[in-house]
């Protein structure tokens, strides 16, 4: 019987120390876009604790990667956060759906930012440790964009596994072309890009990218948002 119980006791610890397959974050890639004129833009996501237990959550500030000028806050059910803030800990129920989300704060600057963060356990016997990224594109026209009229690009298909066709609707415009990955690191690049062309995608992995659209002086006019399939 004894040796049943510490059998009983050592499964019961297995079960509880999976909980990281039952704790979830939908999306963890989280993308928003709005006029730079916008006083905030939010990227939303959540997390679900699926394991059964009341769950302690500690998150931190992984990476953040900002245009000169923007703020960011992240937020979580107790409240939002500015930079300063680090380890901070939230709790969430059985089978509570909690919401994450960054606050970004592009004061009239053009450009995309990002933030990632760590999302770990705080609870003894339940182990998890997540990431979750947060995304955002202000775009539009002020007084230091090039004319609207460049700034318009159209990209299609979108999800697309091959040739991304990006069209701008200025015939004459030239400039390039970067993609960017949910880390904001550079993965494709094209110098000389044309007012309509193509990039191959093909090599790269599933997921979610940025392009970034930059007249012949380097200044940003546009960033979409397309997936890799």
């Amino acid at each position: 019987m004894k040796k049943l119980a510490l059998l009983f006791t050592a499964l019961l610890g297995c079960a509880v120390a999976s909980g990281q397959d039952e704790i979830w974050i939908n999306p963890d890639t989280a993308y928003a876009e709005a006029d730079a004129t916008v006083a905030e833009i939010e990227a939303v996501s959540s997390i679900y604790n699926g394991s059964g237990y009341e769950l302690d959550v500690y998150w931190q500030r992984d990476t953040t990667m900002l245009p000169p000028g923007w703020e960011v806050d992240f937020c979580e059910k107790n409240g939002c956060f500015p930079a300063s803030a680090q380890d901070t800990i939230f709790t969430i129920s059985q089978k509570e759906n909690a919401p994450l989300s960054a606050v970004f704060r592009p004061n009239g600057i053009l450009g995309t930012g990002w933030m990632r963060v760590r999302l770990y356990s705080g609870s003894s016997g339940l182990h998890f440790e997540k990431k979750a990224v947060f995304i955002a594109t202000a775009n539009g026209e002020t007084a230091t964009l090039e004319p609207a009229s460049a700034a318009s690009i159209a990209i299609f298909p979108n999800p697309v596994n091959g040739l991304l066709t990006v069209v701008a609707a200025d015939a004459n415009f030239k400039g390039s072309w970067t993609v960017a990955n949910a880390a904001g690191q550079t993965v494709l690049a094209r110098a000389d890009a044309p007012s309509s062309g193509h990039l191959d995608v093909s090599t790269l992995s599933q997921g979610l990218y940025i392009l970034n659209v930059r007249t012949k002086e380097g200044r940003l006019v546009a960033a979409k948002k397309f997936s890799v399939q």
